[in-house]
């Protein structure tokens, strides 16, 4: 968005106030501007001056020699331009000057000297016409510096599009004048329009709306149109603000749409007698003006003629054949509201992203259409003084916004923006930005303008942001919120997960990964794993993204294989939502899951198998402090190792599962990687019975660690053998934990089983005897259930 300050000044005087300031008030307060730049500097020294003669060049087929009268001397020119003529009135940049950047120097053209140039609209940036030099038609003084008569200076900010999004009304050049009135307190002036009610008598337009996405449309028709050429200030603003001029009707109703943000279309009378806003039906194509078919989709809102024929896609680009020409003398000129959110799923269809899109899609004020109409006509009519209106103003309003009025008071702004303001404070500053204020009995009732009512001014809060903002942000004192500062718990599942997180990247030296909770169709279906979705979105534009997962893991497993070739050694682990079903209310069953992958080509499958079971028993103990069971698994996930996996109990409630992944799964992800996963429900673990929490002291003498291997039968498990190690009393401190299990024929059914045994005393370093009576007492415990010392 393209903001002219001289056209800005047409309606409030902004003297006095430096470029620098502008640029702040209106950073703090309004938008951001990204930049600006100052017009006029890259033209000077370009003068008006009168050919006096034109003679063909005798080297060249298509160049003239001029002799070009400055007022102080006449000039030998050559120029190629197909238009001149004598006693025409041209720009004329002499040796010295500069255009476009450039300065000018002596020239030889076809062996002939020129000491100058004779300049086009678009060589100067004063319009888009190249086709031959300006024309001037109007009394000039020679020599004069044509920025004395054209408004080539002039300062242009471009506002950040996104941050305009909820203010449609800025969307024009007036809008943001009463922005900067405001911002300054200064006077707005009224707009000049025509008087539509002076053409009340003349007969109705036919206009007729079948579509609900029209909100309000009005139009209006002229005849005895003479004028072709825009004037050359509505050409440079044109131009300046980042359009092109093409002809006085369709230059107009630009100019109106970058004037009061309200697009507007006019049709040639002569081939457009009514308006039918319908809906599109299949199979609607329409030729633009730029001469390219578009299929229109079915439902789209489009303007028709009389005949029902596509004339226009409303609100995003009119037809070919019903446009303006050169030969145009008579228009019907529309303009019109549509639904924001139908004008752009239709510019999205049709491929066309358009000014005039661009601003129905932000909700405009439907209350803009009588008036673009109005400021329109009083242009034309400035311009060119013989036309006709040929018809009253016909106006369907189907579709009103309500009037929104909002109750306030001074306190209830003073408490949410830190500063003290009385009620004619939020009344002077309301009232200076365009709201209607009624005080009573200290209860503020403030209209909104319905140029602020279609998708910004709804709330209370809405108005403390315009008062806070107008007062100036960088004028509130910040300070301590006066409140009492109670200290509350810290939410249980919360501290533990952090607990848990903590836990596993220190101690285990794993990292934390964060995914989307979409099941990933594609990759599951590539490397073998079945994994449901319960929900399912209706409209996604990835198909194998659409699904919400149910488990965690396979989502651990992508990301392995998408960081396969870069590490040797991965452990990541991720504590998120999974929806494992509906409920009656067939509202989605949430559950966070803890989920662990280890995966490794220079580790054994038995090496990450128990650093995985030692990471979930430490969490669970030290974390969540609850006691857990490891036991057979009945339904195995399909992408889990059918022998070597396990379930993971808290009581006698299955609460997850872990153990080496599939072998097909792992040949399809990276045969090179032994896997180990796990997934255990953290709502349940947080819900699972606590163990009590016993503290030990610590021997501060020297310990000692035996390792023992045990022939333990292949049918026993080591729950089992935890039993009955916890019923083997002893004098000294000791503890256990499994090392390594081997297998082999030559054990025949049995595997040989390693523990580490560390014992330690209270209050003395151990003897031999110690140790020996402790080892002596544990072997005969353990022969009593069968279990042998490997020899």
């Amino acid at each position: 968005m393209y903001i002219s300050m001289n056209w800005i000044k047409d309606f409030v005087n902004l003297d006095g106030i430096e470029t620098e300031e502008l640029i702040k008030r209106f950073n703090l307060t309004t938008a951001e501007i990204e930049g600006y730049e100052v017009k006029g500097q890259d033209t000077a020294g370009v003068i008006f001056a009168r050919i006096e003669k034109v003679e063909n060049h005798p080297n060249s087929d298509h160049l003239h020699i001029l002799a070009v009268n400055t007022g102080s001397e006449v000039l030998q020119i050559v120029c190629g331009a197909p238009n001149v003529r004598e006693n025409m009135t041209v720009c004329l940049a002499p040796i010295g000057s500069k255009v476009g950047g450039h300065k000018m120097t002596k020239a030889k053209l076809a062996g002939t000297e020129s000491f100058g140039m004779c300049c086009s609209e678009a060589e100067l940036g004063l319009g888009s016409d190249d086709s031959g030099i300006m024309d001037i038609d109007f009394p000039v003084t020679l020599g004069a510096d044509i920025s004395t008569v054209f408004p080539i200076n002039d300062i242009v900010f471009e506002v950040d599009n996104k941050s305009l999004t909820n203010r449609p009304d800025l969307w024009g050049q007036y809008g943001m004048a009463r922005e900067f009135a405001a911002m300054f307190n200064r006077e707005l002036k009224p707009l000049e329009t025509d008087n539509l009610e002076a053409y009340n008598n003349l007969p109705k337009l036919e206009i007729k709306v079948n579509d609900a996405n029209c909100y309000r449309y009005s139009g209006i028709t002229v005849k005895n149109i003479t004028k072709k050429v825009s004037p050359q200030v509505m050409k440079i603003r044109l131009v300046y603000c980042g359009m092109r001029d093409i002809n006085l009707l369709t230059d107009l109703t630009n100019y109106l749409m970058l004037e009061l943000g309200q697009p507007m279309h006019a049709f040639d009378n002569n081939l457009v007698k009514g308006i039918h806003v319908n809906s599109a039906v299949k199979g609607t194509k329409l030729l633009t003006l730029e001469g390219e078919e578009h299929d229109i989709p079915e439902g789209a809102t489009v303007i028709c003629d009389n005949n029902d024929t596509p004339v226009a896609i409303a609100g995003i680009k009119g037809g070919k054949l019903s446009g303006i020409t050169e030969e145009t003398n008579s228009l019907l000129l529309e303009s019109a509201t549509f639904d924001a959110k139908a004008i752009r799923i239709t510019s999205n269809k049709v491929g066309l992203k358009t000014d005039s899109s661009q601003r129905y899609e932000k909700s405009l004020d439907p209350e803009m259409t009588t008036l673009a109409i109005a400021r329109l006509l009083k242009l034309l009519k400035d311009i060119d003084g013989g036309v006709q209106i040929t018809s009253a103003l016909t106006d369907v309003n189907s579709n009103k916004y309500p009037k929104i009025n909002i109750e306030i008071t001074s306190d209830f702004v003073s408490r949410r923006i830190g500063l003290k303001v009385t009620d004619q404070d939020v009344t002077n500053i309301l009232t200076k930005l365009g709201f209607k204020v009624a005080n009573n009995n200290g209860v503020l009732n403030v209209d909104v303008p319905s140029y602020r009512a279609t998708k910004d001014i709804s709330l209370k809060e809405d108005l403390v942001e315009e008062i806070a903002r107008s007062y100036g942000y960088d004028n509130i004192e910040p300070k301590p919120i006066a409140m009492e500062v109670k200290s509350i718990d810290q939410n249980v599942a919360h501290n533990n997960e952090y607990q848990a997180k903590y836990l596993l990247a220190e101690k285990y030296g794993m990292n934390e990964v964060h995914s989307y909770l979409w099941n990933y169709v594609d990759f599951n279906k590539q490397v073998g794993i079945d994994s449901k979705s319960h929900i399912s979105l209706v409209d996604s534009s990835n198909a194998g993204q659409s699904g919400i997962r149910s488990e965690l893991t396979p989502t651990l497993l992508k990301f392995m294989e998408e960081n396969k070739n870069s590490f040797e050694n991965i452990s990541i682990f991720e504590i998120g939502k999974v929806v494992t079903g509906l409920d009656e209310q067939n509202l989605a069953i949430e559950k966070s899951r803890l989920a662990i992958c280890l995966a490794s080509q220079t580790k054994s499958t038995q090496e990450i198998y128990f650093a995985l079971k030692d990471a979930l028993l430490d969490i669970a103990e030290n974390v969540y402090g609850v006691k857990l069971g490891i036991g057979k698994i009945d339904c195995v996930p399909t992408y889990m190792h059918p022998v070597n996996s396990t379930n993971v109990y808290a009581g006698e409630k299955v609460i997850g599962q872990f153990g080496l992944i599939h072998p097909s799964v792992k040949m399809a992800i990276d045969k090179r990687f032994n896997i180990a996963v796990l997934e255990v429900d953290t709502d349940e673990l947080l819900n699972a019975p606590t163990i009590e929490q016993k503290v030990k002291k610590v021997s501060k003498f020297q310990d000692v660690n035996i390792d023992y291997s045990f022939l333990v039968p292949s049918t026993m498990k080591y729950a089992e053998i935890e039993k009955h190690l916890a019923e083997f009393r002893a004098k000294v401190v000791w503890t256990y934990k499994l090392v390594d299990i081997y297998e082999s024929a030559d054990l025949g059914d049995k595997a040989s089983w390693t523990f580490k045994f560390n014992l330690c005393s209270l209050d003395k370093t151990l003897s031999a005897k110690d140790i020996d009576i402790f080892c002596m007492r544990l072997l005969d415990h353990m022969n009593k259930i069968g279990l042998q010392i490997r020899q």
